[in-house]
């Protein structure tokens, strides 16, 4: 009996970083397209990491009809400009993911599952999440928030700009973020209390690709593109600015106030805690990150659960999709002609639905000025609310009181002014009040606008010898 193989299709070092969290447990062979074209029999699967390029476009659409299962396996985030502001002589296919070649599409969350979805995609995503940043779930930043540098790490996309246009405007936002640190050495920490809150020296780490750094003349810490080396960098920084990229992903993953730099005025597929369209932001921005506050966190983490699925590990959910796609494709190719192309076909949805996420909604959390929110013993808590509860039943009983008292002094003086004699006494008496009001009103005006004339004393002239 034929036992399915599994296939990543690319050269070792374009798939090598995405297969290792898996390569081991799914036996994978990675191969060219025309190598697995060569190998894969019906009811093997090939997993792709891109549909952009014709080498792997046309090597999908021939395993398919040799009834071998497609897997499209997404690594990153969807990005606005890659989607529909290609260059018109681009390499890549304009129509990628519009729809999906592969018979699945393994989504890295929810948000990216509903873009899909709307792109011509229903009945193919699942939601897996990224193997690759499973190991995040370990790592945690190393940074000490009293340290006296606010390090900031400055990242651009693998393509920084897809026309020579965005790529000068992409150009124009880190040299005004340059420009800025040079403006800027320090930067005042506003979680420091006092007359003089405490100022941080402004750290910029650059890690730009293409010629950006040279460019705009700075230096440059990016020499690998795999992530490994990035991974080890983002446990060293306070914040991170980044370009529309997954690198947002990672950062947020690690608990980073990230912030998105986009000049280019264009939809966001993912957003971040902080965004920097222009220069004018940069500043107020960065003095946000330094202070993190709660409320502008929290929005980061349910951005982050959003984009990626981090409920459980993505390595372990997208062994599951494989296996149980490879059980169905044996299933119907021993049900079915083997010279019958393009005959496999995969249910609606094989993964259980993720799980709402809860967030990390906590009164504590958000109204860190209120104390009650800080109590945890039930006891107390309901000992407090039942004597809250008694002093309000007082104070609504008092205002009862109160109101039932001035109604009783309106209705009396209504009778008053009815009253023939003591009426016209009373409608008097107050024109008098008024009358009065008014005078006193008119002499602090003119007192206030007078000058003051202060008459300097006569010199005491001394006693004459003679008295």
């Amino acid at each position: 009996m034929h036992q399915p193989s599994v296939y990543f299709v690319g050269q070792p070092h374009e798939v090598a970083h995405h297969a290792a969290p898996f390569q081991n447990t799914l036996n994978v062979v990675t191969a060219d397209p025309p190598e697995v074209l060569e190998r894969a029999n019906p009811g093997d699967l090939a997993i792709f990491y891109s549909e952009h390029f014709d080498r792997f476009r046309d090597s999908c659409l021939q395993l398919k009809q040799r009834n071998v299962a497609t897997l499209y396996l997404i690594d990153g985030i969807l990005e606005w400009r890659n989607a529909w502001e290609n260059r018109p002589d681009e390499v890549a296919c304009p129509y990628t993911m519009r729809p999906v070649l592969a018979h699945k599409i393994a989504c890295i969350g929810e948000s990216q599952q509903r873009v899909l979805q709307a792109w011509g995609n229903v009945g193919n995503t699942e939601v897996v999440g990224i193997p690759r940043l499973d190991a995040y779930a370990e790592k945690r930043s190393r940074r000490d928030q009293a340290n006296e540098e606010f390090r900031v790490l400055v990242v651009t996309a693998k393509t920084p700009g897809f026309t020579p246009e965005q790529i000068q405007t992409t150009r124009q936002s880190l040299i005004d973020l340059k420009q800025w640190q040079a403006e800027n050495p320090t930067i005042a920490d506003p979680r420091e209390r006092g007359e003089r809150p405490r100022r941080r020296k402004t750290e910029f780490i650059w890690r730009l690709t293409g010629d950006l750094a040279s460019e705009i003349g700075v230096e440059n810490q990016l020499s690998d593109l795999t992530g490994k080396e990035l991974a080890e960098v983002l446990c060293d920084v306070d914040a991170v600015v980044s370009t529309p990229s997954t690198t947002m992903l990672e950062a947020m993953l690690l608990g980073l106030p990230t912030a998105v730099l986009d000049y280019h005025n264009c939809p966001h597929y993912v957003t971040a805690g902080w965004d920097i369209c222009s220069r004018q932001h940069i500043g107020p921005t960065l003095t946000q990150m330094i202070q993190q506050t709660p409320t502008r966190m929290m929005f980061q983490q349910h951005q982050l659960a959003d984009a990626l699925y981090i409920q459980c590990s993505a390595t372990e959910r997208l062994v599951e999709l494989v296996n149980q796609m490879l059980t169905i494709a044996s299933a119907q190719i021993a049900t079915r002609a083997f010279d019958t192309p393009d005959a496999l076909s995969f249910p609606a949805q094989i993964l259980a639905s993720p799980n709402p996420s809860s967030g990390q909604f906590t009164h504590s959390r958000i109204y860190e000025n209120a104390p009650e929110f800080s109590i945890d013993d039930k006891t107390v808590l309901q000992v407090e609310l039942s004597h809250a509860r008694r002093e309000i039943s007082h104070l609504h009983r008092e205002l009862a009181q109160i109101q039932s008292e001035l109604d009783q002094a309106h209705h009396i003086f209504e009778q008053i002014e009815k009253h023939p004699i003591a009426g016209p006494i009373v409608r008097i008496r107050q024109k008098m009040l008024d009358l009065m009001a008014a005078i006193r009103k008119r002499k602090n005006k003119l007192d206030s606008t007078c000058p003051v004339i202060v008459t300097k004393p006569a010199e005491s002239q001394p006693e004459s010898p003679l008295n």
